[in-house]
C-alpha cells in the first residue's frame, strides 16, 4: 500500500508520537491531515497584514480580506489592485545523534494578488446601505519548501534491524515494501529451526552504523477567493466567499548508513568489510485541490472599537499521489559458505498511484481592534481549529486506522495574534507578534507550536501604496529515520524562517 515508505519513513511533517495513539494499521495518511489542514491565511496576506502578525479580522479594508474576513471588504471606498511578492530563507539546524547540522534553501513566490472592485454608493447617500466590495484574489496559505540534512554514529541499533521487525515470521517470497527490498539485497536472512520452520530473520550486518539523510521538499497550497463584502451605516460590515484551492506537495529523501562498526572478541572497534553502505531514496508526490468557504461580520459599535468573527468551513480536498522507491546496497563481493556472492544489489518498488480524499478543520475566529485617530491602531485576534475533525476517504484502501489515529494524536488548538501601526502623514510603521499552538495531544514533552515575530513599514498616498514586511519564524519538529520497538531513534529540527515580502496596491 501507498507509503510502505511511510511505515517505516515517517514524513518530515511526521512527529514523533506516542505509539499508543497510532492506530494498528495507520498508513501514514493522519500526517497529511495536518499537513494540509494547517494552511492559514496569515502566510498569504499583503505586507501591510503580514507586519501586524496576521491580526486582520477586525481591521479590513485591505486586499487580505478575501482571504481571511470578507466582510473587511465592505471597509473599502475604492476599487484596489494589489500584488505582492515573497521571498523566504528556510533554516534548519538538525541534532541527531549528539551532532548538529544546519542547512538552508530560499524560495521566491507570490504570497498575494488580487482585485477589488468597489461600487459604493458615496460618502454622501442617505441610504444605510452603502454598497459593497467584490474581490477576486490569489494568496499562498502554506509553504512546503525546505531542506534537511542530519548525520551521526547510532550506537543502539539500524534501519536492518527495523527491516527484522518488520519482516517477523512472513515468508520470503511473500515480504513486501523495505523488508521484502532488504531481503532481495541480503541485508535480511531467513532463520529456520531443525524442522526446517521460519523462526524469524537475522543479519549479515554487524555493528552500528554512521546513519545520515537528506529531506527535500517543495511545494504549497494556494487559494483562489471569490468575496464581497458589504457596508451597512458604516457600522456593520459583512461578507462572504468561496475559496478554490490547489495543493502540491513534493518530497525527495535520501537515507544511508555506512562504516558499521563492532567489537571483536577483546573490546577493538572493528569495522565490518563486508558491506560499503545501504542507501534507500524515496519520492513522494501529491498533487490536489478543493474548496471551502467562509462568512465574516465587522461591528463598530464606537467609532473607536471594531470587532470582528469569521467562520471558515472546512475545506474538501481531492488528492492525486504518486509514490515509489529504491534500495541500493554496495556490498564487498564476498562468498558465504552456500556459495552465495553478496555483491551490489539493488531493488526499486514499482510506482504507487492512489487517490483520496480529505477534510480539513474548520476555523473560528475572533478579533478586536482599537484606534486612536491619526496615531494609528493596535488589534489583535485568536483561531480556534480542532484538527480531531479532520477525516480521510479513500476506495483505494482502508482509511479506518488513520481516522482514528487523526482523533488519538490530534486535540484542539489556539493561536493568537497581535499587532500596532503608528501612522506618522504618510508613513507606517508596524509591529506584530502571532503564536500557533501545538496540536498535538501526545506527553512527549516536545513542544510543536511556532510564533512569528513581525515588523513593517508603508507609504499611503491617495493613489498608491507600497508596504514592506520582514517576518522571523521558529518551529521545532521530532523526526524518526524508521520505526523500532526499543531505542527509538529520533532527530530533532530547530528551523527559522525569515520572510520579507513587499505589496504594490493601486487604488483606482
Amino acid at each position: 500500500m501507498k507509503k510502505a515508505l511511510n511505515i517505516l519513513f515517517t514524513g518530515l511533517l511526521c512527529p514523533v508520537i506516542g505509539m499508543a495513539q497510532v492506530a494498528d494499521g495507520a498508513f501514514g495518511y493522519y500526517n497529511d491531515a495536518y499537513m494540509f489542514g494547517r494552511a492559514n491565511y496569515t502566510y498569504g496576506s499583503t505586507a501591510r497584514m503580514q507586519a501586524l502578525g496576521g491580526a486582520q479580522i477586525s481591521l479590513g479594508a485591505d486586499m487580505s480580506s478575501a482571504g481571511s474576513n470578507p466582510g473587511g471588504l465592505g471597509m473599502l471606498n475604492r476599487s484596489v489592485f494589489s500584488f505582492t511578492p515573497s521571498l523566504n530563507n528556510h533554516n534548519t539546524d538538525a541534532t541527531y545523534q549528539g551532532g548538529t547540522l544546519g542547512t538552508y534553501r530560499n524560495n521566491f513566490n507570490f504570497a498575494n494578488l488580487g482585485v477589488a472592485f468597489n461600487t459604493n454608493k458615496g460618502d454622501y447617500t442617505s441610504e444605510k446601505f452603502k454598497g459593497g466590495t467584490f474581490a477576486i484574489t490569489l494568496s499562498r496559505t502554506n509553504d512546503f519548501n525546505d531542506e534537511i540534512t542530519y548525520t551521526g554514529r547510532n550506537s543502539d541499533n539500524s534501519i536492518i534491524d527495523s527491516f527484522i521487525e518488520q519482516a517477523g515470521t512472513t515468508n520470503p517470497e511473500n515480504l513486501g515494501g523495505f523488508a521484502g527490498s532488504a531481503y532481495e539485497n541480503y541485508l535480511i536472512d531467513p532463520l529456520y529451526d531443525d524442522n526446517d520452520n521460519l523462526t524469524g530473520y537475522g543479519s549479515l550486518v554487524l555493528g552500528f552504523p554512521q546513519q545520515s539523510e537528506t529531506i527535500t521538499r517543495s511545494g504549497s497550497q494556494y487559494d483562489l477567493n471569490f468575496a464581497w463584502g458589504g457596508n451597512y451605516d458604516d457600522k456593520v460590515y459583512f461578507g462572504a466567499s468561496l475559496g478554490f484551492v490547489t495543493a502540491r506537495y513534493y518530497t525527495k529523501r535520501v537515507y544511508t548508513e555506512e562504516q558499521f562498526i563492532y567489537e571483536d572478541e577483546n573490546g577493538t572497534p572493528m569495522e565490518d568489510t563486508w558491506i560499503f553502505d545501504t542507501k534507500i531514496t524515496d519520492e513522494l508526490t501529491i498533487n490536489g485541490s478543493g474548496v471551502n468557504g467562509a462568512i465574516g461580520l465587522i461591528v463598530r459599535p464606537i467609532s473607536t472599537v471594531t470587532f470582528g468573527v469569521t467562520y471558515k468551513t472546512p475545506t474538501f480536498y481531492s488528492m492525486d499521489e504518486e509514490s515509489e522507491f529504491r534500495h541500493d546496497t554496495r556490498w564487498n563481493n564476498v562468498m558465504l559458505d552456500d556459495g552465495t556472492i553478496l555483491n551490489d544489489r539493488n531493488f526499486t518498488s514499482d510506482l504507487y498511484v492512489g487517490q483520496y480524499n480529505l477534510r480539513s478543520p474548520a476555523k473560528l475566529t475572533a478579533g478586536a481592534s482599537f484606534f486612536m485617530g491619526k496615531l494609528g491602531f493596535i488589534s489583535g485576534e485568536f483561531d480556534m481549529v480542532d484538527y480531531s475533525s479532520s477525516q480521510l476517504k479513500s476506495s483505494d484502501f482502508s482509511v479506518i486506522a488513520d481516522n482514528q489515529s487523526i482523533q488519538g494524536i490530534y486535540g484542539t488548538t489556539f493561536n493568537y495574534r497581535g499587532g500596532a501601526e503608528f501612522r506618522l502623514d504618510n508613513l507606517r510603521f508596524r509591529a506584530g507578534y502571532a503564536y500557533f499552538g501545538d496540536p498535538y495531544t501526545g506527553d512527549d514533552g516536545f513542544d510543536r507550536s511556532s510564533r512569528n515575530i513581525t515588523g513593517g513599514v508603508g507609504y499611503r498616498s491617495q493613489d498608491f501604496f507600497i508596504d514592506l514586511a520582514i517576518i522571523n519564524s521558529k518551529s521545532q519538529e521530532l523526526y524518526t529515520p524508521y520505526s523500532i520497538t526499543n531505542n527509538q531513534p529520533e532527530a530533532a529540527f530547530d528551523k527559522t524562517t525569515t520572510t520579507v515580502a513587499a505589496t504594490v496596491g493601486f487604488n483606482f
